[in-house]
């Protein structure tokens, strides 16, 4: 009785399996389509930008940090803020993680299709440090004061 039982068992799983592997044929070579190959994101002006934006970091870290050592000096960016007044080390390591997630945010923009937005973050994220070294420099000439 055991070995007809278990002959049943094996005769439903054989039978599930082959419904598992059935599906539609491959299609014809004829109604293929050929695929397009996807826009590659390390192209001149992506590397550009992605320059730009560590340029733009590091001419900002360069200043904040000369400030940094005077006795008067403030960071004004409440998120750098933690980051800059705690060592060299720290803002450092800070600064090269912040400019990796945007070139990661980036490239997985541009992955998903989001090509114009990919571009606009690595510009707007120039654009800040830009503005930030900007500032940094005409506080340290004490311009202002």
């Amino acid at each position: 009785m055991t070995t007809v039982k278990n002959f049943v068992r094996l005769i439903a799983v054989l039978s599930f399996s082959v419904l598992a592997f059935a599906g539609d044929p491959p299609a014809s070579p004829i109604t293929r389509s050929i695929p397009m190959p996807k826009p590659r994101y390390w192209t001149r002006a992506n590397s550009m930008l992605v320059a730009a934006d560590a340029a733009a970091k590091s001419v900002d870290m360069f200043f904040t940090m000369r400030n940094a050592g005077r006795y008067d000096f403030a960071e004004h960016d409440p998120l750098a803020r933690p980051f800059v007044t705690h060592g060299r080390t720290l803002a450092g390591f800070s600064q090269g993680t912040l400019f990796s997630a945007d070139v990661l945010l980036s490239y997985q923009l541009h992955k998903h299709g989001h090509r114009r937005l990919a571009k606009a973050l690595l510009v707007f994220g120039s654009a800040l440090n830009t503005t930030g070294a900007i500032t940094s420099a005409l506080d340290g000439n004490q311009v202002f004061k």
